[in-house]
């Protein structure tokens, strides 16, 4: 049998040579293993830096610091800021072709508010009818109202309202002289305010029992209190017209977090933020707790689900003409296409030809 020739000195010596060869080749094995990871990773690292936009790199910069606090309600690196982008004179405010602008006013959503059979939802769409819906057609009878989102451009918009357009405001200035009737304050600088006190669900309630929403006195009211001020208009003929201006959420974070650091003057002002850092406040029970979506679904306290988010985004959508802070001078003319603010004269301290020299002056100086 050819199996009987079979020769077992060469197995044992062929099984020696695999035992003394099988550690050497796992180990030059890892060894390559080892490399080619390395490469991998150092490659891939590579391929994310050439592969990163520059919005990317901006945030891994010192993230909204500002060294301290200066306030970016109108952000310095914001390409159409007033100089550039508007002219508040006696015409219109186009900083765009006017058929371009146009075109972006009319592609409003309108909305149909049918009962859902959600309580809590209809209710809510029940209590907000005192507002129009955006994309309504505008009536001389309807007021503006200002939804008044702290830290996105909101103080600098009332100056400019105020002052520069002369419109006649009905915010928290009012409630210096609150009384049993309406009245309009004329203040040393030549803007005008109604003596109610918008800033508050007590003041709001104040100036419903005096016949504020449809005593026409004011030009605009401005308030944080979205879902109370839509109970000033309760008959069918005045009404609200919501506009707003947003921010990222994390620069609006960032920046009320270091406007309280510094904000001794407001009733929010704690000592407690001094040492803080902006990590710390972040995980800390002072920092806001979905701020925007609270408000617009007047769900105040306990928690707050997708269900809230996707309510609060079916009513910005449906009730407010929105601008974005971080394109101010855009959100301006926005504005002013829908209400038709510089065609208006308001009869305040600053004439129609001179306002754009005005709302330069308050863009080179902003209140906080």
């Amino acid at each position: 049998c050819e199996y009987d020739s079979f020769d077992q000195s060469n197995n044992i010596t062929s099984s020696n040579r695999c035992s003394t060869l099988t550690p050497i080749c796992n180990k030059l094995l890892w060894i390559l293993l080892t490399a080619a990871a390395v490469a991998y990773i150092f490659y891939d690292d590579e391929l994310l830096e050439e592969s990163e936009t520059e919005e990317d790199v901006i945030q891994k910069q010192e993230p909204y610091s500002y060294n301290g606090y200066v306030d970016a309600r109108i952000p310095t690196d914001d390409e159409a800021q007033f100089g550039g982008g508007l002219n508040v004179g006696s015409a219109a405010l186009p900083s765009q072709d006017d058929d371009e602008v146009a075109n972006e006013m009319i592609n409003l959503v309108s909305h149909h508010h049918d009962p859902t059979g959600v309580v809590e939802v209809d209710i809510l769409w029940e209590q907000l009818e005192g507002y129009a819906e955006v994309s309504d057609p505008l009536d001389d009878n309807d007021l503006p109202v200002f939804w008044h989102v702290p830290k996105c451009g909101g103080t600098t918009l009332q100056d400019m309202m105020s002052h520069c357009f002369g419109m006649i405001e009905a915010n928290e200035v009012g409630r210096t002289d609150l009384k049993d009737e309406l009245e309009i304050l004329t203040l040393d600088n030549g803007n005008r305010y109604v003596n109610v006190d918008m800033s508050n669900p007590d003041g709001i309630e104040h100036a419903k029992d005096l016949g504020f929403g449809a005593s026409g006195l004011a030009n605009v009211a401005i308030t944080s209190w979205f879902h109370d001020t839509a109970s000033l208009f309760d008959d069918d003929i005045h009404r609200g017209r919501c506009f707003a201006l947003l921010r990222h959420p994390i620069r609006r974070a960032v920046s009320m977090f270091y406007y309280l650091k510094d904000a001794t003057w407001e009733h929010t002002y704690s000592e407690v933020y001094k040492e803080m850092d902006i990590e710390e406040y972040a995980t800390s029970q002072y920092s806001e707790d979905n701020w925007m979506v609270r408000f617009l679904t007047n769900q105040m306290g306990g928690n707050v689900y997708d269900r809230h988010l996707d309510l609060a985004k079916e009513v910005l959508e449906s009730k407010c003409l929105v601008g974005i802070m971080e394109d101010f001078a855009a959100s301006i003319n926005r504005f002013d296409r829908y209400f038709g603010w510089s065609k208006i004269e308001f009869g305040g301290p600053v004439s129609m030809t001179n306002r754009g020299t005005c709302v330069a002056r308050v863009m080179d100086h902003p209140d906080n």
